[in-house]
């Protein structure tokens, strides 16, 4: 019953295109895998080619009832954040998580409520940034009082690089030197990822080329195995 947790204190930074890629990952590579969208925005479909209109079912702590996509059982959980049994539960210790699924919750940056109930409950933090002064300056807002490089379950990933742009590189640059191997890969910036979700196709129909699918497709692999989560295929051989 793992938990993956995508948030990052500043909004706008691909947080949910991270979040259902890394899921898609997992399904891959033969996981039980779980999307849970706990922002208002409902966005995180549209990174699997589904329309704004289609409505996802809620997500039940037993498991089921998910549009399964791409091999992900994929949830609207918004509402759930705000179901009392559900918050009472998670401030008690107990998960609302159950069996070998492996969750991974989209939550939006301004949500901390959601994300500090979920937190205690998640193997990893993913803090998508952007190569902008005001995603860098969100750093000191993960966690109060414990500066970035403190935390111990939090890894990062850098969006929309674009080696072109000096700042940009300077960014790169300066997050290796920060983070060390919590910085656990970069985004090139890619025009494919929006046309793909205005199309309403996922990226790897789309733009099978991408330079971001490919990149986001090393990130998850390295999530995974910072998580700790082999794939299933290698644990049944």
């Amino acid at each position: 019953m793992p938990l993956i947790l995508c948030h990052s204190p500043k909004g706008g930074t691909g947080n949910s295109f991270v979040a259902a890629h890394v899921a898609m990952h997992l399904a891959r590579n033969g996981h039980d895998a779980v999307a849970l969208d706990f922002t208002y925005q409902d966005a995180l479909k549209l990174y699997f080619g589904l329309l704004p209109s289609q409505t996802l079912a809620e997500f039940r702590s037993g498991g089921g009832g998910g549009l399964a996509v791409a091999g992900v059982e994929l949830s609207s959980a918004y509402q759930l954040a705000r179901d009392r049994d559900f918050v009472a539960a998670l401030r008690e210790g107990r998960t609302p998580f159950s069996g070998r699924k492996i969750h991974v919750a989209d939550v939006a940056a301004g949500d901390r409520e959601t994300k500090d109930l979920l937190l205690p409950h998640a193997l990893l933090q993913i803090c998508t940034l952007l190569p902008q002064p005001a995603s860098l300056a969100s750093l000191g807002k993960i966690q109060a009082d414990t500066p970035a490089v403190e935390l111990p379950r939090t890894v990062f990933v850098l969006n929309q690089l674009d080696d072109t742009h000096r700042f940009s590189r300077h960014t790169h640059i300066f997050l290796r030197e920060l983070l060390g191997d919590r910085l656990i890969g970069t985004i090139r910036r890619d025009e494919a990822v929006n046309e793909a979700a205005a199309m309403f196709e996922p990226i790897g129909k789309y733009a099978p080329a991408s330079a971001a699918l490919s990149d986001v497709a090393q990130v998850a692999k390295r999530i995974e195995a910072r998580a700790g989560l082999e794939a299933e295929a290698d644990r049944i051989s």
